[in-house]
């Protein structure tokens, strides 16, 4: 069976929902297909304090047209997601599901939706095992769609493509204790280097030094934003700042 026509089949029934919403091409994707079909939904995100980038995904929740709002979470007063174990995605899906949740009950919304796919399950990954745990709606996975595929659809259909962001938690090293004062630098940093024109950045803190990870076709935009770039990292107070071969 064709997998598009299986994910409308499986959310045909789907009365109304909140589809938890990161921005990324999973979430919009599914936006895009509820709004088609018709269906009484809200795109929401969780604001838990580690967002790259939330402006960004309020432009493309009106970007598509959908209803967007922002649910606020504050995850840097718990210690079992500032201690960063490996189990710190675990604890974070949790609590991100129990706050759509409650958005769900609050608003009148019957169902709640998780844009996780295919390719979420292809290694370990604690976070799946809350989705798991809780019981939310997985369509994506249930239709049997990868990432590549639902890239590949995204493109063909118009839709923004971007590149794949991930919560700023992921920047400091496992089991070194998250920090709000970090976080907010290394934040800071990011936008820093959107602003020079760079799509997609992710720079992992290792003490004073940021190790920064771009695409590949923006290594050489690097070299010539070099002075800029540890001007940027030293205005946020690391010391040194290096591009890492490894791209995104």
């Amino acid at each position: 069976m064709d997998k598009l026509h299986e994910l409308r089949r499986r959310l045909a029934g789907v009365e109304s929902a909140v589809l938890g919403f990161s921005g990324g091409v999973g979430s919009i994707f599914l936006a895009h297909i509820l709004k088609n079909m018709g269906k009484r939904f809200v795109a929401v995100t969780v604001d838990h304090g580690m967002l790259p980038d939330r402006e960004g995904i309020a432009e493309l929740a009106a970007l598509l047209k959908v209803r967007h709002s922002f649910v606020e979470l504050d995850l840097l007063g718990e210690r079992c997601f500032i201690e960063n174990s490996s189990e710190r995605c675990y604890f974070c899906k949790k609590a991100m599901i129990s706050a759509l949740r409650r958005f769900a009950e609050d608003n009148g919304y019957a169902t709640v939706l998780d844009a996780s796919d295919e390719s979420d399950l292809t290694d370990y990954r604690s976070a799946m095992i809350a989705v798991y745990e809780e019981g939310v709606e997985i369509p994506l996975i249930d239709a049997g769609l990868s990432r590549e595929e639902i890239v590949e659809h995204v493109r063909s259909l118009g839709l923004p493509a971007p590149a794949r962001e991930s919560c700023l938690a992921t920047r400091i090293p496992q089991d070194v204790w998250i920090r709000r004062e970090v976080v907010e630098r290394v934040r800071g940093f990011e936008g820093d280097m959107r602003r020079l024109g760079f799509s997609a950045v992710r720079a992992r803190v290792h003490d004073s030094l940021l190790r920064i990870q771009l695409p590949a076709e923006e290594l050489s935009h690097a070299l010539e934003k070099r002075k800029d770039i540890l001007k940027a990292a030293r205005r946020r107070g690391f010391v040194f700042a290096a591009i890492d071969t490894l791209t995104l």
